[in-house]
């Protein structure tokens, strides 16, 4: 059973609206050796995805690896804290090595109109025939506009809708760049496409419209 112990701080993090619990989520991870050793774990949780989708165990060790991450999930069960304690997440950008959800996007540039990210997805993230899941693809979309969206002001953002377009296969184990760029700001939308590239060949486009959230809203 998962520890109950935190209960009243989760009721701290349900009543904060969206604009305060991203406050707290956005904060980059204290520089401690348990943070760090937080971020090395989820390094290795990426890497076991990795191998997990390759690999066909025998019957033998798949019950030893189902013992195992059974034991690793009581741990972790018994150290739960409310959402705006948690390290999973946190950092500027959700796309950040604090995340095991898509590729690690590294962001080369940022500011109120253009982004620029790069990305590397391994075999976890494969569709099938050496081709990236066109979901995770999406992602990644969602990902950066969303950190666009936020701009330099690090204004809080929702996505009210996002329309991928897939043009070519995306090759995985080979970087890709990704560019997103806002075309309309109107009020508190935020109107912005983007483009993945794998070198000179355009691999998927998307449009989306970002709102600014109001105080109060979840």
């Amino acid at each position: 059973m998962p520890n109950l112990s935190y209960s009243g701080a989760m009721t701290l993090s349900q009543q904060m609206d969206a604009i305060e619990l991203a406050k707290y989520r956005r904060r980059a991870l204290p520089d401690t050796p348990e943070a760090r050793a937080y971020v090395a774990m989820l390094a290795e949780v990426a890497a076991f995805q990795d191998a997990l989708v390759q690999a066909n165990p025998t019957a033998e060790q798949v019950e030893q690896l189902t013992a195992s991450l059974g034991e690793m999930r009581k741990i972790l069960e018994a150290q739960a804290v409310p959402e705006h304690e948690r390290w999973y997440g946190r950092g500027e950008s959700g796309g950040a090595e604090t995340q095991v959800l898509m590729p690690t996007m590294t962001f080369e540039h940022v500011d109120d109109h253009e982004l620029r990210a790069t990305t590397t997805p391994g075999e976890y993230f494969m569709g099938m025939n050496q081709a990236m899941h066109g979901g995770v693809i999406s992602v990644l979309f969602d990902t950066a506009m969303g950190r666009l969206a936020m701009g330099t002001t690090m204004q809080i953002c929702r996505t009210a809708y996002l329309t991928t377009h897939y043009r070519k296969v995306v090759p995985l184990n080979q970087q890709l760049d990704l560019l997103a760029k806002v075309d309309l700001h109107e009020g508190r939308k935020l109107f912005l496409t983007a483009e993945l590239w794998h070198g000179d060949l355009l691999c998927a486009e998307a449009d989306a419209l970002f709102v600014e959230v109001r105080p109060g809203a979840q």
